[in-house]
């Protein structure tokens, strides 16, 4: 039996039951896996994770700097000394905890040890896998992950084809044939799938308010294909589960991997850096397609003032609109000032987007 005192308990939301879970440390993230059956629930950047307060040798960690998404973490585990020497906001605790982070000196080297051959060989099979997966099987594997996915997404077919004639009037990828997907649910979100696949939320659309604010959006998730970011972190968390599997014996879950991750783009998260690089490949490709890079400002804007109550919608949870992120954004437009009038054809599609979803009898535009 586990001592209750090292377990780590995940709570997505204020009225959910927390979960028991597994947590790695890894490229500066947080990786949490189920205990009970080590699926991959999601990875959180370090550097956006606030220690909230410890009591009676358990620390309490907020994940995202705008939401309610916490861990409890004994300050007996394992990794606990590591960890809170990264994470942000951290307190001083009592004597009494400290003296339950004085493991023995060789523990630590050899899980140390351990730890650093698991991560390098994730790494290393990320990096491989980058390499040898071809464009053609990228679009393979996003195809099954849609596919699977796609049982369960209530589709709005009409506005999914009204998005389509919007970003058709844009350049929005060299090497991928993008197809674009409207999800008849009032859920806050939008995600990439490796190889092409881009799925928009109405409730999303129906927060905007001007065309520029959809290329932003649309930009910055072709960002996150083009650039391979959904499919690197889909390899790491595949790495993972196979090295897992390996450790625990259980080869037979392996095959089911893929498809198991289609439930979790919905919620993939990625490092600021990665977001910040999308964000800049947006607004690249905002002026390449002579429309207004300050449509990524207003995104973001319209999009904080979407929040409501202590929970967060999908896309705030799931893209953290930090003050970093939009400070790097304004400082993209003042190193290009330039402006632009979003074209016509552009403007008509988004006329006809706008009917499209006002016509749903679900929101006045």
């Amino acid at each position: 039996m586990l001592d209750k005192q090292h377990e780590v308990w995940y709570q997505a939301r204020q009225q959910e039951p927390a979960r028991k879970v597994r947590i790695l440390i890894f490229d500066q993230a947080i990786q949490l896996y189920d205990a009970a059956d080590e699926s991959f629930i999601g990875a959180f950047a370090i550097d956006g994770i606030r220690l909230v307060e410890t009591s009676n040798g358990v620390a309490l960690l907020q994940l995202l700097p705008d939401g309610f998404e916490r861990l409890t973490v004994s300050v007996n585990h394992l990794l606990w000394p590591e960890l809170n020497k990264k994470v942000s906001g951290a307190k001083t605790f009592s004597t009494k905890a400290k003296k339950h982070w004085k493991w023995p000196v060789l523990l630590l080297v050899i899980a140390g040890g351990l730890l650093g051959i698991y991560f390098l060989l994730i790494s290393l099979i990320t990096g491989i896998g980058l390499q040898l997966v071809s464009t053609e099987k990228e679009r393979e594997l996003g195809e099954m992950i849609y596919a699977s996915m796609a049982e369960v997404l209530k589709i709005d077919s009409a506005a999914t084809e009204k998005l389509t004639l919007f970003a058709h009037e844009l350049k929005l990828s060299e090497q991928y044939k993008l197809n674009f997907t409207v999800v008849d649910e009032k859920e806050i979100n939008a995600f990439a799938i490796p190889g092409g696949r881009i799925v928009v939320y109405k409730g999303i659309l129906e927060e905007m308010e001007k065309p520029e604010e959809l290329v932003a959006l649309l930009g910055h998730e072709a960002s996150h294909v083009n650039e391979r970011h959904s499919l690197r972190s889909i390899l790491r968390q595949l790495s993972g589960s196979v090295l897992l599997s390996m450790v625990f014996g259980d080869l037979g879950s392996i095959g089911s991997a893929v498809v198991g991750q289609a439930d979790q783009l919905r919620s993939l998260s990625y490092s600021r850096s990665l977001e910040e690089e999308a964000d800049a490949s947006a607004m690249d490709l905002m002026r390449g397609n002579r429309v207004d890079p300050r449509g990524m400002i207003g995104l973001m804007d319209r999009l904080k003032k979407a929040e409501s109550g202590t929970t967060l919608p999908g896309f705030l949870s799931t893209h953290p609109l930090t003050a970093d992120r939009k400070a790097t954004a304004e400082q993209y437009i003042r190193q290009f000032p330039q402006t632009f009038e979003t074209p016509a054809s552009i403007e008509e599609s988004w006329k006809q987007l706008r009917n499209s979803i006002s016509g749903s009898g679900k929101n006045e535009w």
